[in-house]
């Protein structure tokens, strides 16, 4: 692709779900990004923005309407990352290309065809980094009388988990525990749960461990934010005498004023303005027929994938701009 005299495009943008503050904030800077560099350059520019309501037939229905409208570029943040095919040989037909996001595609869908794209990170750094901030606290001899309840050198967690079949539930799950089992500690599970990165959900499943085990729970690593704060929220429920460690994934503000307040131990940053402006820019070029960026690094050829970043009470305050509602 080179240069163009388009002044003119179209571009869809197709959420999984209209009740998720992180998807959102991805969905909103993609949004502002287009639309800067429209008015930059410009070029005329029409931003469509559909939600699938977790509905994977809904979302493909989408699509194939978008692609009859005849949009320039596609981006979808998808409801199955194992069911893309209807739409990745619908956009191959109509040469539309597609960016999908925050949801990893398996590779053979994401190779069927060299104009679709995806965004993202790695899942395996926000787990080590969860893992990191877990082994520095229970490493610190001057607090392992707070952290270590029953001073067994044991540390009994709850693990609370995103959605089944999520890659980045999977991996964060499975390398978290790793991690903190490879730096020399020895863990025992007392409950784990999946809470669909929801905090209502998390706060219910998080009640019932507690009710089975009161007293006992010295960590909770849980899969996101929300999910987290559910964890919070059961904890001070139920007025348990010492607070467990809590860790998260994302950047939530309110989690952030939680770990300023030395109530919940950090989190990895999981960075949507980044991703946002990212698609937003990606599909722009896209949609004009030019190169990507070249500042846009593509693993693999087709994959852009936006660095976690810890969070904890040394650097938080640094990150309250950021942060996600």
């Amino acid at each position: 692709m080179g240069s163009t005299e388009k002044k003119a495009i179209k571009v869809g943008l197709i959420m999984y779900d209209e009740f998720d503050p992180f998807t959102n904030q991805i969905a909103s800077v993609t949004e502002e990004t287009l639309s800067e560099l429209a008015y930059k350059n410009n070029v005329s520019i029409n931003v469509e923005v559909q939600y699938s309501n977790k509905s994977q037939l809904r979302q493909n229905d989408q699509v194939a309407e978008m692609i009859a409208k005849d949009y320039d570029v596609i981006c979808v943040n998808p409801v199955d990352r194992t069911d893309a095919m209807q739409i990745v040989d619908s956009a191959k037909e109509a040469d539309i290309p597609v960016i999908f996001f925050n949801r990893e595609l398996v590779n053979e869908d994401l190779n069927r065809w060299d104009k679709l794209y995806y965004v993202g990170a790695d899942p395996e750094q926000s787990a080590i980094i969860q893992a990191n901030i877990v082994v520095d606290a229970f490493s610190d001899e001057t607090r392992i009388d707070e952290l270590d309840f029953n001073h067994d050198g044991v540390i009994q967690y709850v693990m609370l988990e995103g959605e089944a079949g999520h890659q980045d539930a999977i991996v964060r799950t499975r390398v978290a525990v790793e991690r903190i089992e490879a730096a020399g500690f020895e863990l025992e599970k007392l409950g784990d749960e999946i809470a669909n990165w929801n905090r209502e959900q998390a706060a219910t499943k998080m009640t019932s461990i507690l009710n089975g085990h009161p007293w006992q729970v010295e960590l909770v690593i849980a899969n996101d934010d929300n999910m987290a704060l559910g964890a919070l929220d059961a904890i001070e429920f139920f007025k348990v005498k010492d607070y467990p460690q809590i860790v998260g994934v994302n950047g939530k503000r309110e989690l952030l004023e939680y770990i300023d307040k030395n109530v919940i131990l950090g989190t990895a940053y999981n960075n949507a303005p980044g991703k946002g402006r990212t698609i937003g820019r990606m599909a722009y070029y896209l949609g004009l027929d030019m190169d990507i960026p070249k500042d846009i690094y593509l693993v693999d050829g087709n994959k852009v994938y936006i660095p976690y970043e810890r969070v904890d009470k040394s650097n938080v305050s640094e990150y309250f701009e950021k942060s996600i509602n």
